[in-house]
Order: structure tokens, then C-alpha cells, then sequence
């Protein structure tokens, strides 16, 4: 779970009673499919890490490691943090994204078993041009194109290995673990995503998320509307 960043943390703003972290380690703690979670933090925020995981009750091991200076450093020292005990396969999450489903965990997982990786994704909507100079010259094919959310599931050898080589040739232009291993030649597994599974980054990210849990209550459904869906 990736949670550092500059100023504030953003998982840790309260959302409804929790910290926005609280929904992603509850809504993992249900799932079956997750035998341990690495929660990557910064030193900083330990007190109230520790406190958001007593208010979870866990019934699984958890191990808290510490990030690094920029999200691939933070990525590998929590893939390190299970080298003692590799598992076949890792789940890589944004825990800034609340309101993944377990289908998405339990599809992510059993596609990275069978491919070597699988990311959750929507379809792009809008229409997307290429621009310089002030002017439009390419429109770009919008079937082909998808928004990647989280989670991301790889097989462990094949992630902790990519990253051991970016590590070595670090690249600026890689943004997600998906590329690292798209760069090797490795197509990635598409897992249906959500629109209700946003990043709340923006302070209009969080109103919607509070807007998307009062209408899961509405419904009488429970804190976290969309995991059971």
C-alpha cells in the first residue's frame, strides 16, 4: 500500500469516522485471497499507522516497513519486506483508493497466477488528441486505451526482479509497476475496474467519497459500499 508522499498524508484524512486508509485494510482483511499485508508508511506517521490498524482488529499478519524517497523505492522495500517468505503472488495497492471490490482483488490475483501480472482498469471515455505548439494534430485510437487504477497483482519473482533492475537503470518515465514489466515484453491482464474506485488525491476527491459512503448507507449497505458488490 503506497502512502508516501510530500506534506500531509492523504490516507491518513479522516473519511466518515476513519482515516481513508481504514477502508483499504478492512476491505483486505475480508478478503480471503490476502494472506499477509505489508502496509509501506513513512517514519513519521508510525503513531497514527499504529493506531488506524488497532481500530481495524486484524486477524492477519500485518507488516509495517518503512518507504523510501520516491514511490518505486517504497514499492520494492515492501516487496523486500516479504523475502523471507515469498508469496506467489504480490498485490500491489493504492490505499488512497478505498473502494476497490474483493472481485477485483480475487480476479487480479488468479489472472497474475495464470499471465505473470493483471491490473484493474477502466475504458477511456473521452477523447484523447495529441497537441504542440498550440494546436491539435492527432487524435488518439480510444478503444485502446484504458485508465489503470489499483490493485496490481504480479507474480512475486517477476515484480521483485523488475524492480531490482530499475533499480539499477531507474527510469523517470515509469509511473506504475505495470510498465516495468511491460518493458520486458510482458503483456498485462486487464481486471474490470470501477469509476467508484477513484484516488482521492483533491479535496473534491474526498467530498465524492464521503457522497459515495452516504449513499452505501442509504442502501443499507455497509461502510464500505462496494466491497461485497
Amino acid at each position: 500500500m503506497g502512502s508516501a508522499g510530500q506534506g500531509g498524508n492523504k490516507v491518513l484524512l479522516p473519511l466518515m469516522g476513519h482515516p481513508i486508509l481504514w477502508y483499504s485494510l478492512v476491505s483486505l482483511l475480508k478478503c480471503e485471497e490476502i494472506r499477509r499485508i505489508v502496509l509501506v508508511h513513512r517514519s513519521i506517521d508510525q503513531d497514527e499507522i499504529t493506531k488506524t490498524l488497532s481500530s481495524c482488529k486484524p486477524d492477519k499478519e500485518i507488516l509495517l516497513c518503512e518507504g523510501g524517497n520516491e514511490r518505486p523505492d517504497s514499492v520494492f522495500n515492501g516487496l523486500e519486506a516479504l523475502s523471507g517468505q515469498p508469496p506467489e503472488v504480490a498485490l500491489i495497492h493504492d490505499s488512497a483508493r478505498p473502494f476497490f471490490t474483493r472481485e477485483m482483488v480475487a480476479s487480479s490475483i488468479e489472472l497474475a497466477q495464470i499471465n505473470g501480472a493483471a491490473t484493474v482498469a477502466i475504458p477511456l471515455t473521452d477523447t484523447l488528441k495529441r497537441g504542440r505548439d498550440g494546436f491539435l494534430y492527432e487524435t488518439l485510437p480510444r478503444k485502446e486505451l484504458f485508465r489503470i487504477q489499483t490493485p496490481q497483482a504480479f507474480q512475486y519473482d517477476l515484480i521483485r526482479e523488475a524492480h531490482q533492475i530499475f533499480r539499477s537503470n531507474p527510469d523517470p518515465g515509469v509511473t506504475d509497476d505495470c510498465m516495468l514489466l511491460e518493458k520486458k515484453g510482458m503483456k498485462i491482464a486487464l481486471v474490470a475496474g470501477d469509476e467508484r474506485n477513484l484516488k482521492i488525491t483533491t479535496a473534491l476527491d474526498l467530498l465524492v467519497a464521503e457522497m459515495t459512503l452516504s449513499q452505501g448507507k442509504k442502501e443499507g449497505s455497509q461502510p464500505y459500499p462496494f466491497y461485497t458488490r
